[in-house]
């Protein structure tokens, strides 16, 4: 790991040489500002935003959220969180925002402290260094760290068996190692702190939001692959049956045999919540292998963190948000265990999501965990084995 600190440091070094070039007195404006989110007296998540006419746009290294502001009156601006609900309420003064995240997802009154404000310059590291990228792949507590540096921005995710940390940015103080990584998704606030040192990260720490904290570190790895499947057996001899409450309130049960008599050759179940990122990916696939096979159901059963009441229109407020195409059934409460229950012939539900490829006829494959598309090559093999796996049930069944 020293020759990757060598490398940054002389990157950081190319970076003050080039913003004394003349091309570096170029004045650009970029409608950037920070958005910081207060976990605690000493620590904040600190996000790039832009304003949009009309509302504000999140910036978590490639992913960009919009936030449409929804304002009823000249008090408070109120800027609306797509797909997992929630707002942001403040007011602008001066050009700086103050105000608050409202998480209505979670049991409790979910509050975290918001400020932003407009940068105060240019960051030239990340302007100017179009070359230099720094790639590496870490074995830690937390998970496999895909881990990308240039100058002293950084970008990187987690891997775990059940999903990855999505897309997390921030920076690195090029002298010291210490790097913070971090984003706002809609449902989360994510903070992960460490410093590189040799061949080590040391002396990590995790924040979620405010109700949650833990130390982490890892080492460097010489394989970027992971070392788990992601997939399990199902139930051998155990029925085949989906129970759940439609965007009507009605209650639903599905089996192979309607599979049979809908024509279809091949039905994925899509085992989520409204309120899992990992799930809105999974969807987003979905969504487009649904058009490229139309020979395959979907169908998507939701457990919810509300009663079902709540939770029928949470799943038709996704389902819109999405564009999803297929029916949402509420299948019971954000719960392993219940999930698990519902769902026997599963074999166990590990995570939201999970995967069911059932066919017309034969033994079905589970897939539990999602890497989405921050990932990079992960995601790459996930839709590669959604395709083969899908396809191969479709040409089984003619």
């Amino acid at each position: 790991m020293s020759r990757l600190f060598n490398i940054a440091s002389l990157i950081f070094g190319l970076v003050v040489f080039m913003g004394c070039s003349t091309s570096s007195n170029r004045q650009v404006e970029h409608p950037v500002y920070f958005a910081s989110f207060k976990l605690d007296d000493s620590t904040s998540v600190d996000v790039k935003v832009e304003l949009n006419s009309g509302g504000i746009t999140v910036r978590n290294g490639d992913e960009r959220i919009y936030l449409k502001s929804i304002s009823t009156d000249i008090t408070n601006e109120v800027y609306s969180v797509p797909v997992f609900n929630g707002s942001w309420i403040g007011r602008w003064e001066d050009d700086v925002y103050t105000g608050e995240w409202i998480d209505s997802l979670r049991t409790e009154d979910y509050r975290v402290p918001l400020t932003i404000e407009r940068l105060k310059e240019i960051e030239r590291s990340s302007v100017l260094m179009e070359e230099g990228e720094i790639y590496s792949v870490w074995d830690t507590d937390l998970g496999k760290l895909n881990f990308k540096q240039r100058g002293d921005s950084v970008w990187g995710t987690f891997l775990t068996s059940t999903g990855d940390y999505r897309y997390q940015a921030g920076k690195i103080d090029l002298t010291t190692g210490r790097f913070s990584l971090g984003n706002f998704d809609g449902i989360h606030l994510f903070l992960f702190e460490a410093t590189l040192l040799g061949d080590s990260i040391v002396d990590g720490v995790f924040k979620s939001g405010t109700h949650y904290s833990t130390t982490w570190g890892g080492v460097i790895s010489t394989e970027a692959d992971v070392d788990w499947s992601s997939e399990q057996p199902w139930l051998p001899g155990s029925e085949i049956i989906l129970r759940g409450v439609n965007s009507k309130g009605e209650g639903v049960v599905w089996s192979q045999g309607d599979l049979i008599t809908s024509g279809h050759k091949l039905l994925v179940v899509d085992v989520m919540g409204t309120w899992c990122p990992n799930c809105m990916d999974e969807a987003r696939l979905l969504k487009e292998l649904a058009r490229d096979y139309p020979e395959m159901l979907v169908l998507s059963m939701a457990f919810e963190r509300t009663d079902v009441q709540d939770a029928v229109k949470r799943a038709a407020a996704f389902k819109k948000n999405l564009k999803i195409p297929w029916e949402i059934l509420v299948a019971g409460k954000a719960n392993k265990s219940e999930a698990d229950s519902v769902l026997r012939f599963m074999g166990g539900i590990k995570s939201f999501p999970t995967t069911a490829f059932i066919p017309v006829s034969g033994d079905p494959i589970i897939h539990t965990g999602f890497s989405g598309p921050a990932t990079g090559s992960a995601y790459d093999d996930e839709v590669a084995f959604f395709r083969s796996t899908i396809e191969r049930f479709i040409l089984e069944s003619r």
